[in-house]
């Protein structure tokens, strides 16, 4: 038995774990209010009753005083018809089942029963009557108390008469319940009622107030969820919260800002060269491959232009490696400012630099060609300190048109080798020239 209630208690909680957060809010809102109606209506009731049951015993009691009062005289004469008399009227009331009047022996002088009640009942409650005035004697006839009885069925009064400051004799009155329990189940009825209609709008409020719990949360899950699949950080949570929710969204877009700004620095590193700033070779590759296919695809040119810094090594053995570091960056900025706005200028190694020039013919890159060799050669590079230096740059150009049937690879690798030839004959013919390839 113990295990069957452990694997159903095992079973309940696991149903539990399994729901979502919100159902989760909704069940334990909604079974707290429940659970306090239910322990609220528990002791309403029974406090209730206990008034109630202290009330119609008070009542029965009253009821028995004034007879009593009337008694004293046929009890103290022996007159056996006043008595009969005075409990008459109690046919009346219908919930008097009984009513009894002994001398101070127990003999029963007098006595009224309800006309529904049988005579094995009637004798079963006289019985009663003549027991408990026996166990109670003395507190009956020595303290001048009352004694109280309440049953689920009948609830009764016994009380001494007395005259001249004796005991001359007990009366006993004894009810049904019927009102009783009426009123009780009656209050049950209503209390059942006004716990069920409370219970409902706990349970409609419960779904809505967990919204205020669970929406930051659910907002702070979809966010999650966006940014693990797109990996997107730039997705931020919209802070209009001063509780605890809005440190969470503050302290989840403060971690987006932090993982996006370090992406954006190692995606720079991944891609930039660090001393000029350009592209590095092997973002260039990356950005020629797509191109090339883009140029494939519309059937449109691609240009590339080579270019080598014309005895850059003699500038090193004589101004320095600081002084070469200058003259790298000069020709980058220039080589940047000599390029069109949307062709790539990368450093492709060393003293070479590599131009991609999208949608652009021969001349088109020829072109651009001459305006950074022109361009370099006139800038005034100035060495802080060591003078002025000029420079110049040997380029080689090359542009094609890749057709469908062309394999990207083998196309990259012979416009690169094609540039970098034509550079070196621009070398060979006297270098500070472009040459086509």
């Amino acid at each position: 038995m113990a295990v069957s209630e452990n694997r159903s208690l095992w079973v309940i909680l696991t149903m539990f774990h399994k729901l979502s957060i919100r159902f989760k809010l909704v069940v334990l809102l909604a079974g707290s209010a429940a659970l306090a109606l239910l322990v609220s209506s528990l002791i309403t009731s029974y406090t209730t009753y206990v008034t109630e049951s202290r009330a119609s015993l008070r009542v029965l009691q009253q009821l028995t005083s004034v007879i009593s009062e009337n008694m004293r005289a046929a009890l103290a004469f022996h007159d056996v018809h006043s008595a009969g008399n005075i409990l008459a009227p109690l046919r009346v009331d219908s919930h008097i089942l009984l009513a009894v009047v002994t001398d101070d022996v127990g003999k029963v002088w007098s006595q009224y029963r309800h006309p529904t009640l049988s005579k094995a009942q009637g004798d079963a409650m006289l019985q009663h009557v003549r027991d408990t005035i026996t166990a109670e004697s003395q507190k009956l006839f020595d303290q001048e108390a009352t004694v109280e009885h309440l049953h689920d069925d009948c609830m009764g009064v016994l009380q001494t008469v007395w005259f001249d400051g004796k005991p001359i004799g007990v009366l006993a009155v004894i009810s049904d319940t019927q009102r009783l329990r009426t009123k009780i189940r009656d209050f049950i009825l209503v209390q059942l009622s006004i716990s069920l209609l409370t219970l409902v709008v706990l349970v409609f409020l419960s779904v809505r107030l967990q919204a205020l719990f669970t929406r930051p949360i659910l907002d702070l899950v979809a966010a999650m969820h966006s940014v693990a699949a797109t990996k997107d950080y730039r997705h931020a949570l919209s802070v209009q919260r001063s509780d605890e929710f809005g440190e969470l969204y503050e302290g989840f877009d403060a971690m987006l800002a932090e993982v996006r700004e370090r992406d954006e620095r190692l995606s720079k590193l991944a891609t930039t060269d660090a001393l000029t700033g350009l592209a590095n070779r092997r973002h260039a590759m990356d950005v020629l491959a797509t191109m090339l296919a883009r140029s494939q695809r519309k059937g449109e040119p691609l240009g590339v232009v080579m270019l080598d810094i014309d005895f850059f090594k003699k500038v090193n053995d004589h101004y320095g490696h600081p002084a070469g570091d200058l003259v790298l960056q000069t020709v980058a900025r220039v080589l940047q400012d000599s390029a069109r706005e949307y062709d790539l200028v990368a450093r492709f190694g060393g003293e070479e630099f590599l131009v991609i020039c999208e949608g652009a013919t021969v001349e088109m890159a020829a072109a651009v060609a001459e305006r950074i060799r022109s361009s370099v050669q006139e800038y005034r590079i100035n060495l802080q300190g060591d003078g002025f230096l000029y420079v110049t740059v040997s380029l080689g150009v090359h542009a094609r048109t890749p057709s469908a049937d062309d394999a990207l690879e083998g196309v990259i690798e012979s416009m690169i080798k094609t540039a970098d030839e034509a550079m070196y004959r621009a070398k060979e013919s006297g270098r500070n020239r472009f040459v086509v390839g």
